[in-house]
């Protein structure tokens, strides 16, 4: 295990697989003379068959004293952060996507902020860049503030439940950064070759950290346009076994490991309950589900039952026919229900 570099006061680990059109977005907006020599840029080439590994040793020879590279087969978005954690130096770790990028003069801002931080936890604020879709060039620029905190105070994450202060989505793995001795004590290790392990990131650690504070930073410009992402209705639709496996691995470890304070169970039941949001979506939009795959997709119901947690899709009556019978039969005639019921709402609507 590589020792803590005391001059490198935050990793990012850029995951990269055939993002040669967005790289040099990325990097540039964290490399660049303004930027002090206490950010470690990680950028882990994913077995990409385009040039992005050319673009990225371009940036090493370049920027020598911030970016690394690592070049590996692929193993998918987490193998990246799992190959990037073994050898970062920084004293905070977090992920930004190759086809996102940073604020430079809030990054700038945020390493001389992290030279007098100390907290177990510090999160960011985040925007949403949605590309035009007609080719004008453009796009739009949504920020969202967490109104419900404090900004820039220390708070005790016992007495914090998130999903009452911060009931949207400004928890997340674009928020969030922990720091990098925790990340390894709890043992984070993303699953590798599936999707949506970045649940796995902010969930895991959130019950062993004494302390975080939220910066008043607009950190974070999440790009939305691409139709691979993950995120993407297709994504979302194909990649129900990999959200099966994320969320049966948050729930076992709940089994395995409860915490004894209400709070901190809570804040982790946040998180399962967005990674469900994921689940149901992808669920409901199944044409059927196979007697192969229904032991993975009941186990995720079973412990949601099992740990009393309500999520809001779950909940929608015909999911609840199932969750009383559970049973595939039931599933699937549900979802073919659904289905009817949707299509006839978004013809009426002209849709």
């Amino acid at each position: 295990m590589p020792q803590q570099d005391t001059c490198k006061l935050l990793t990012l680990v850029v995951p990269t697989y055939n993002m040669e059109k967005y790289l040099p977005r990325c990097l540039d907006s964290v490399t660049g003379p303004s930027i002090p020599s206490t950010l470690e840029v990680i950028v882990v080439n994913d077995g990409s068959r385009d040039r992005s590994l050319d673009i990225m040793e371009a940036y090493r020879e370049k920027w020598p004293g911030i970016v690394r590279v690592i070049d590996k087969p692929n193993g998918h978005y987490g193998s990246c952060i799992n190959a990037a954690l073994r050898v970062a130096r920084g004293k905070y770790f977090r992920p930004l996507d190759a086809d996102d990028w940073m604020d430079t003069t809030a990054l700038v801002e945020l390493l001389r902020r992290l030279e007098d931080c100390d907290t177990d936890l510090f999160v960011t604020l985040r925007c949403e860049y949605k590309s035009d879709k007609d080719g004008g060039g453009g796009g739009r620029v949504t920020r969202f503030p967490m109104p419900g905190v404090e900004y820039n105070k220390v708070y005790d994450m016992a007495d914090f439940d998130i999903a009452r202060h911060a009931p949207g989505d400004e928890f997340n793995m674009h928020s969030m950064a922990y720091k990098t001795e925790i990340l390894r004590e709890v043992g984070l290790r993303h699953i590798e070759g599936i999707c949506y392990t970045d649940f796995q990131f902010c969930f895991l650690p959130i019950d062993r950290i004494k302390d975080f504070v939220v910066f008043d930073l607009y950190l974070y410009y999440y790009f939305i346009g691409r139709d691979e992402q993950s995120t993407s209705a297709r994504s979302i639709r194909n990649n129900l076994s990999h959200i099966c496996k994320v969320v049966s691995f948050m729930t076992r470890h709940l089994d395995a490991c409860p915490p004894k304070n209400p709070t901190l169970l809570a804040n982790q039941t946040y998180f399962i309950d967005k990674a469900l949001n994921i689940y149901a979506v992808s669920l409901r939009w199944q044409k059927g589900i196979t007697e192969e795959t229904y032991p993975a997709v009941r186990e995720v119901i079973d412990a949601v039952d099992r740990h009393h947690i309500r999520n809001r899709v779950l909940d929608k009556p015909y999911l609840r026919i199932w969750r009383t019978w559970k049973t595939r039969g039931v599933l699937n005639l549900t979802l073919r229900i659904y289905q009817w019921v949707h299509c006839r709402k978004m013809r009426r609507l002209g849709l």
